[in-house]
């Protein structure tokens, strides 16, 4: 049986956060694939496709997919496997995850609907709270909400709005994907933090990963 790893996102934005993360990865010599199960489909959107319609597109050396359902997941022979669920995944794609990962921004409706599909699932998840605007509400005033009568909160992120982040989410949906040269700090930060914990190497490899992925590199 494959001994890959399945790393499930889903909730708000988060394809980009797919892309960056298998980029630092790949860099780290693992193979990697990522698919698309989301309604959205916004990956078609940042990754280049040939003329040809192919049931796998492989960019800088990570394998894009779209539309697996998640009895073929553990058939692959990958590493790791990171999949976009979307913003309201089938609970049997997280149960079929060892890593899941949700991300929100600070809309007030988000926080009671995820909270509620989280105390359903019963699955510990990471939650990344991305474009937090002190200003309007702090990240403290979100996760007491989230985390009411709510125990499945493992690890949290949080990314404050920068317009940087947005830019490079937006741009590569039109121009498609090349590099994160642009991130903000915090940005980087939880990145290199996440592959870290999700890969077994020295956590000099991963720094060193993330820079070459930083520029667009592959190895």
């Amino acid at each position: 049986m494959s001994e890959t790893k399945i790393i499930g996102l889903f909730g708000v934005c988060q394809t980009d956060i797919c892309i960056y993360l298998a980029s630092i990865l790949q860099n780290a010599g693992y193979r990697v694939c990522v698919i698309d199960n989301s309604f959205e489909q916004a990956m078609h959107f940042c990754i280049p496709h040939p003329a040809e319609k192919l049931l796998t597109i492989t960019y800088k050396k990570i394998d894009y997919e779209c539309l697996i359902p998640t009895e073929c997941w553990q058939q692959k022979e990958y590493d790791y496997l990171i999949a976009d669920l979307g913003v309201w995944p089938a609970e049997d794609e997280l149960h079929a995850c060892d890593e899941i990962f949700l991300v929100m921004d600070c809309a007030i409706a988000q926080v009671y609907r995820y909270r509620e599909l989280m105390k359903r699932v019963a699955l510990p998840m990471n939650v990344i709270l991305r474009d937090v605007f002190v200003e309007a509400v702090s990240a403290r005033e979100v996760f007491s909400i989230l985390q009411e009568e709510n125990c499945f909160v493992v690890d949290s992120y949080v990314l404050p709005f920068h317009e940087d982040d947005i830019a490079g989410r937006i741009s590569m949906q039109y121009q498609g994907y090349l590099s994160f040269t642009h991130l903000s700090a915090p940005f980087e930060k939880m990145l290199v933090k996440i592959c870290t914990q999700l890969a077994a190497c020295e956590d000099a490899l991963i720094l060193r990963s993330f820079k070459r992925a930083r520029k667009g590199a592959c190895v």
